[in-house]
């Protein structure tokens, strides 16, 4: 791997640039956990956060998401991937300063808003991106970085949430938004975009900056023309795109993986995993508790990165998901003795951090990183901007309605049956990707696109 990663430097180097506006999304997604504490103690801001409030705030940066992402690909395929991250990541700056300097709720709701329209719009042109400028043998390596960064972010916003306080936690989060713009300033554009635009003198300046100096930039270059020809050779309407078989079950994949990505509920857990620790009643401190699950997944992520290309996306998805039922109905028996069986509880305190932390290892290497690398690569040119656009307006749509049902869920059915719905969703998520999901590790998007033909 490392051998072959040496001779990628060029095209790490820039997927690196781009996928750091993931990190950006990580510092607003971790940001939520430390701050809600700040609003219930009075410390963050100088009128009164009610719970109901804060905890709208936070769930409302999924709504923004949604209404960034559902035209993000559009946009891209208009503007250039380039100008389309950062017209993104302004909406991200504007959230910061609303939520920096608020006067009222309201300015929490708008600035988290416009984050949520910013991230959501990166979360759909980071891994096109990505996928577009990575060569097959590397591209699961490459496309592990978004959820790597995420990670990384989320992590970071808990660490700094320990000790600072509101106004320097906003700062030391909003700070990664001037860095990524500076990346991506730096990027080329993506050669797919450019011979779409028939700008194929673009295009070769591109690929040269993106491959190592022997590589042959005129075959692959070839191979993208005659892709995009094949695919432009008519002018389709979205109801013509989706006519085509291979068009609905590309679109099938990639909507089935964001939407069980997300119900196995690992936002509900990232958003309120101080509340859980709490509640379980272990002896470790939440703060320590999040740190530690935080650390852990980053690492996971980092493993990911090493073996997607090797053991393949759908074996691992699989795999993960298993697990991580397995884990959520641990977290399940536990709660529910809690409730009914205290003693067995108390000799069960070490259990909500392990089945967490095996949880969100799981999460890290499968479930987490690989749709996003596949919605890079299953969607033909003429439905890659509808089919990634409506593959991440499903996974942020979920990301605000399991936010939004967390505490319900909690009031009436109790942690354990909370638990228990996720765990269900593990194994049916598990059953999609045995049923649904093609192997696409060492293909090339053409191939990928001939196989789904073919199925």
């Amino acid at each position: 791997m490392f051998s072959v990663v040496y001779d990628k430097i060029p095209q790490i180097v820039f997927a690196l640039s781009a996928s750091l506006g993931a990190f950006v999304i990580g510092t607003v997604l971790g940001w939520s956990s430390p701050t809600l504490t700040m609003f219930e103690n009075g410390t963050a801001v100088s009128f009164e956060v009610s719970a109901m409030a804060a905890a709208t705030a936070c769930s409302l940066f999924g709504v923004g998401a949604v209404i960034g992402a559902v035209p993000a690909g559009a946009v891209s395929s208009v503007f250039g991937r380039r100008v389309s991250l950062i017209v993104s990541e302004a909406h991200v700056v504007f959230g910061w300063l609303m939520i920096a300097y608020p006067k009222a709720a309201r300015m929490l709701y708008v600035g988290r808003i416009l984050q949520g329209v910013g991230c959501g719009a990166m979360c759909t042109i980071i891994p096109m991106y990505v996928g577009e400028i990575a060569e097959p043998e590397i591209r699961g390596f490459l496309g592990g970085l978004y959820q790597l960064f995420v990670v990384s972010g989320i992590l970071y916003s808990y660490v700094l949430g320990n000790f600072l306080n509101y106004n320097q936690l906003n700062l030391a989060c909003g700070v990664w938004m001037a860095v990524h713009i500076l990346g991506v300033l730096y990027i080329p554009e993506s050669p797919y975009f450019l011979i779409q635009e028939n700008k194929r003198v673009g295009a070769e300046e591109a690929m040269a900056r993106l491959r190592d100096p022997s590589h042959d930039c005129k075959s692959e270059l070839d191979e993208i023309q005659k892709f995009v020809e094949e695919e432009q050779k008519n002018s389709y309407t979205a109801r013509e795109v989706l006519e085509k078989d291979v068009n609905r079950r590309a679109l099938t994949i990639g909507i089935g993986c964001m939407f069980f990505q997300q119900m196995t509920g690992i936002n509900a857990i990232i958003f309120y995993m101080k509340h859980v620790f709490e509640i379980s009643g272990s002896d470790i401190s939440p703060e320590v508790c999040t740190t530690v699950v935080g650390t852990i997944q980053v690492a996971m992520t980092f493993a990911s990165m090493m073996i997607t290309d090797k053991f393949g996306r759908r074996s691992l998805m699989v795999y993960s998901m298993t697990l991580m039922g397995v884990c959520l109905l641990a977290l399940s028996y536990y709660f529910f003795s809690k409730k009914y069986n205290p003693h067995v509880a108390e000799t069960l305190d070490w259990l909500p951090l392990v089945a967490i932390v095996l949880y969100i290892s799981m999460f890290s290497i499968g479930c987490g990183p690989i749709p996003y690398i596949i919605i890079g690569e299953i969607f033909s040119s003429e439905l890659k901007s509808m089919g990634t656009g409506m593959s991440i307006a499903t996974n942020w749509i979920l990301v605000w309605l399991v936010t939004c049902l967390a505490e319900p869920m909690d009031k009436f059915i109790g942690p354990s049956g909370t638990f228990f719905v996720y765990s269900g969703f593990c194994f049916m998520g598990m059953l999609f990707v045995v049923n649904c999901v093609p192997e696409t590790k060492n293909r090339s998007l053409a191939v990928i696109q001939s196989d789904l033909e073919k199925n």
